[in-house]
């Protein structure tokens, strides 16, 4: 400010001197923009607001999610020139900037860049549109906001860490059988009675030899004229555990080689096995040896049969990456000590099952009813590998692929 006061004073004086106007009216000007670029870089990020926001936290592959960028100056002094630089994570498709800048400091984070010219109290909003191309959890911020005077230079900057989630799950495809093979998904015949829930009251059945006496329903039995006992719902119905097999290229689990389209296929197929498991009435669950962004090597949502189970095998698969955090055999020995016997594991995999088929028939040893759905171009081939230990083996088949396929195919 002292900088400003003195080169006022200067032309002042010297506009004084010579008796001439202009410089007395150069002193002016320069004591205004002295003075309003030292409020600028006192305040200039006093009082300004900055947020987005997502018209939803979850979506799926193909949906449109609308975003609101709002800036808002909430002080009495103008701002000729207001910048934000939003990061967000790559592979977020912003329809109005399709071509974001890279952020040179951060590695794989793009710009969303933003500027405005704001008036005393003004509040500007912007709508954007992100397309959902991708599955994956992204993240939109930290965000830097800077402030510049009326001649460009800068006056003030702030970083803040403001963080907006959004999970893209995985879209799904109806699921259909061919062949000779059209038993439901994971259908098993029970190795023993399902056991009943007497609190799940489901009605009257003629009475039957070996009844107990506290069963029959005596005023029904009254009405109707002839003995009838209660009957009961079970107390707990089919389970299925998707085990997912994320490593997609044979050898040690821990290379770091992987083909992204057979991973995607696999991604898309596990959430439309899910969401037909859960239509049919079972209870459905999803492991899978990878990363979430947590410290637990193991992806595992416990079968569940409820509304929103569909939504959250999403959520998971969004989370989870093509790099295997175990071996795969590993994972079906890890099953075990989750769910219990007569829960039907449904390995889904593109590569060539024998290398972990001992795990699979000490499952099958254990209780467990054990199905093997192979993905990939060798599919065929891998599933007669299994059938030969004697499994039950599909083939699943996404065409064209995954991105455009309508359907997940399933040829026993």
């Amino acid at each position: 400010m002292s900088t400003w006061i003195a080169l006022s004073v200067t032309f002042a004086v010297l506009g004084a001197v010579t008796g001439v106007p202009g410089l007395m009216l150069v002193a002016a000007i320069t004591l205004v923009y002295g003075t309003l670029t030292r409020l600028w870089t006192r305040y200039g990020v006093q009082g300004v607001e900055y947020g987005r926001s997502l018209g939803a936290a979850r979506a799926v592959v193909g949906d449109v999610v609308p975003l609101d960028v709002t800036i808002w100056n909430r002080k009495p002094l103008p701002l000729p020139w207001v910048a934000v630089d939003d990061l967000v994570t790559d592979g977020i498709t912003i329809r109005e900037q399709p071509n974001l800048d890279r952020d040179s400091e951060r590695h794989g984070r793009r710009i969303l860049f933003n500027a405005w010219s704001l008036t005393w109290y003004e509040r500007v909003v912007r709508h954007f549109h992100v397309d959902a191309e991708r599955r994956g959890s992204y993240e939109l911020g930290p965000f830097r906001l800077r402030i510049r005077d009326i001649l460009g230079r800068d006056a003030a900057e702030t970083e803040v860490d403001a963080v907006t989630s959004l999970v893209i799950s995985p879209r799904t495809a109806p699921v259909r059988s061919t062949g000779h093979d059209l038993a439901p998904i994971g259908d098993r015949r029970a190795r023993q009675g399902l056991i009943h829930d007497p609190a799940l009251f489901g009605g009257v059945r003629p009475f039957e030899p070996g009844d107990s006496l506290r069963r029959i329903h005596w005023r029904a039995t009254a009405r109707l004229g002839e003995p009838v006992s209660r009957r009961f719902e079970p107390a707990r119905g089919r389970e299925v555990l998707i085990a997912l097999d994320v490593q997609t290229i044979d050898g040690p689990h821990w290379q770091m080689t992987y083909d992204d389209d057979a991973f995607e296929s696999l991604c898309v197929a596990a959430g439309s096995l899910a969401r037909r498991l859960l239509a049919d009435g079972a209870a459905c669950g999803l492991a899978a040896a990878s990363f979430t962004g947590t410290v637990q090597q193991t992806a595992y949502l416990a079968p569940d049969a409820s509304a929103g189970q569909t939504i959250r095998v999403g959520a998971l698969l969004a989370r989870i990456g093509p790099v295997s955090s175990g071996p795969y055999e590993r994972l079906l020995t890890w099953i075990t000590r989750r769910v219990p016997p007569g829960t039907t594991v449904l390995a889904l995999t593109a590569r060539d099952p024998r290398a972990w088929l001992p795990a699979v028939r000490r499952l099958a040893r254990s209780g467990y009813g054990v199905e093997i759905v192979c993905m990939g171009p060798e599919a065929t081939l891998h599933a007669t590998a299994a059938r030969h230990a004697g499994l039950r083996v599909r083939v699943g088949t996404l065409a064209p692929d995954w991105r455009t396929a309508d359907a997940l195919v399933l040829a026993g």
